[in-house]
């Protein structure tokens, strides 16, 4: 779940800790901003300075020149019941098949004038055979080109 831009302020008095209202299932800083100017703070590991803060488990810890002060802190943490949880995985999809594309044109109006692409290692992500009954055929074939064993994704020859 999120907190999104919950109102707190500093204590006027040490220590100038704000604890957000779900403290105990705290997750992860969103980042605070102050109330009266929308101005971002900085998120320090400890020892905040004006414009500083740092955090830990749920408790924002600010620097004694911010004492007072108005503040939107966003956070998101764990619901503590209810709901449902589903967890995202990049399963490995396993090998898929390569192969090399070469591409080649000549120059009719100059006399050996040619230039070729060879890309080294190609996957493709898309092959689409439509047909018409009566008509012909409109192949269509998307691919990437990825670097081969020795780093080099392919090569450019042009001859005059």
């Amino acid at each position: 779940m999120w907190a999104y831009n919950e109102a707190g302020a500093v204590p006027s008095s040490s220590p100038y800790a704000y604890s957000t209202a779900n403290a105990a299932s705290f997750d992860t800083d969103l980042g605070v901003v102050y109330a009266s100017s929308g101005l971002a703070l900085t998120r320090v590991a400890s020892a905040p300075s004006v414009g500083q803060y740092s955090v830990a488990g749920g408790v924002y810890t600010f620097s004694s020149g911010d004492a007072g002060k108005a503040l939107l802190v966003s956070y998101s943490y764990t619901q503590p019941s209810g709901g449902s949880r589903a967890l995202l995985t990049n399963k490995i999809m396993g090998t898929a098949p390569t192969f090399q594309v070469d591409f080649y044109q000549t120059n009719p109006n100059a006399a050996g004038a040619q230039w070729s692409l060879r890309l080294f290692n190609c996957v493709s992500t898309k092959l689409n055979m439509a047909a018409k009954t009566q008509d012909f055929a409109i192949p269509e074939l998307d691919f990437e080109a990825f670097a081969n064993a020795a780093n080099s994704i392919g090569e450019i020859n042009t001859a005059i």
